[in-house]
């Protein structure tokens, strides 16, 4: 009977190892964030994710929760930065401070604002928040006293009282 049991264990560990030994592991999860251009915070998974905007394939709007460790700032701002500039994307503000730092960065006309928030009481619970958008430029607005530009919608205004 025992001899039978082993045999049946062993036989469903190899049967499953190639499948459970060729997932990823807990620690590695997706490099990038939705199968976009941005990249994920390294060593943290993601919780959170609302408001989610594509253009196509193109991630350009939305916030993300991520929560894992965070020991030291600079190694981990280090690593965040090189992951977005490999893929093209450009530092526009980089604020660096413990327990928070504040990163900007900007592809074409998205942008992806990262805030590293280190928990000092438990560090292993540290927070990430990405808000991506669209950066809006100033032809977005009508200049003053000047018509709208015509979009395929229409506005209704209110009717003026008296």
């Amino acid at each position: 009977m025992i001899r039978r049991l082993l045999g049946l264990n062993a036989l469903c560990f190899i049967l499953l190892f190639p499948v459970l030994g060729s997932s990823p592991g807990c620690s590695s999860g997706p490099q990038v964030l939705l199968d976009s251009d941005i990249p994920t915070v390294p060593n943290m998974s993601q919780r959170l994710g609302f408001d989610i905007k594509r253009r196509g394939p193109m991630l350009v709007g939305g916030v993300f929760v991520f929560v894992g460790p965070i020991l030291q700032m600079e190694p981990l701002i280090k690593r965040v930065v090189s992951r977005f500039t490999s893929r093209g994307w450009t530092v526009v503000q980089d604020t660096w401070g413990f327990p928070r730092s504040v990163l900007v960065f900007e592809k074409f006309d998205r942008s992806v604002r990262v805030v590293l928030d280190a928990d000092q009481l438990e560090p292993a619970m540290s927070r990430a928040q990405y808000t991506v958008s669209i950066i809006s430029t100033s032809s977005d607005t009508p200049a003053e006293g000047s018509a709208p530009e015509e979009t395929g919608t229409t506005s209704v205004e209110p009717a003026k009282a008296g």
